[in-house]
């Protein structure tokens, strides 16, 4: 699907984004705080969602297509072979992704816990194609932040929380203003 796919327009940036357990992706907690605090570079049409997972590339439009709305992998149970298989393999769709729409944006973002594969894959990639795609998300976060934004209900099992917590929002937040100069500036 994503071999025929083509972005709906020009956009001023592709935002790369991780999965999440939940399908579809926008349905998850992690997607929505994260879709609500760039909310007004969504509605100006200015940021493309572009979503990391271990089934590949996925752009926002199509996270409720099959087979992205249907699997379901756990990470936990990934052994190293695994995951150097995994780095190498969305390093190779991310660049694939990118040569063939590049011409769709003006420039490309990464909201991506800096310890994971898909940030070490979409760094691969990116140096292979000599594009320079900076991490919006801080490289810390407050660990009662972490604590707080899982909502006593175990969502702080998942190391992609800390990317919903205010430290990491407002990081998120002012990297946009600073690439795209609004709103707010």
């Amino acid at each position: 699907m994503v071999k025929r796919y083509r972005p709906q327009r020009r956009y001023r940036l592709g935002l790369f984004l991780p999965c999440s357990y939940g399908k579809p992706y926008g349905q998850s907690y992690i997607h929505y705080l994260i879709r609500r605090a760039i909310a007004p570079w969504l509605r100006a049409g200015l940021v493309h969602e572009i979503i990391l997972t271990n089934a590949g590339v996925v752009p926002r439009e199509l996270e409720e297509h099959w087979p992205y709305v249907a699997y379901d992998w756990n990470p936990k149970h990934e052994t190293p072979e695994v995951k150097r298989c995994y780095r190498r393999i969305l390093a190779s769709r991310i660049r694939d992704y990118l040569e063939a729409h590049g011409a769709h944006y003006e420039g490309y973002a990464a909201y991506l816990r800096w310890d994971s594969d898909s940030w070490a894959a979409l760094r691969e990639a990116a140096g292979a194609l000599g594009l320079r795609i900076p991490n919006l998300a801080p490289e810390s976060v407050p660990p009662k932040e972490v604590e707080e934004a899982g909502l006593g209900l175990g969502y702080d099992e998942d190391s992609d929380i800390v990317l919903v917590t205010p430290t990491a929002l407002e990081s998120l937040r002012r990297g946009l203003q600073g690439i795209l100069g609004w709103p707010g500036a």
